[in-house]
């Protein structure tokens, strides 16, 4: 969860979702296709002010003898 009150979830094998909910309303704020499940906790970091959200998909259960995975990286919108 983010200070600005993102949290993100990434843990669905079934539709391979990254997902961000305001938390205090439960709202869907914004979700992105994955290209293997995600089977790990998110992790919020900053870069020269901009904040990022990172999470690393490998397919977990799903996998289907491949090995190794990916992280996936997203830049957060600036606030104001």
């Amino acid at each position: 969860m983010t200070s600005g009150g993102l949290l993100f979830i990434g843990a669905s094998i079934h539709d391979r979702k990254f997902r961000a909910f305001d938390k205090n309303t439960g709202k869907l704020l914004w979700e992105a296709a994955l290209p293997l499940s995600a089977d790990a906790t998110p992790i919020t970091y900053q870069i020269d002010g901009r904040q990022y959200v990172t999470i690393f998909a490998s397919g977990g259960k799903e996998r289907t003898g491949s090995s190794g995975g990916i992280y996936l990286s997203y830049a957060l919108p600036a606030t104001p």
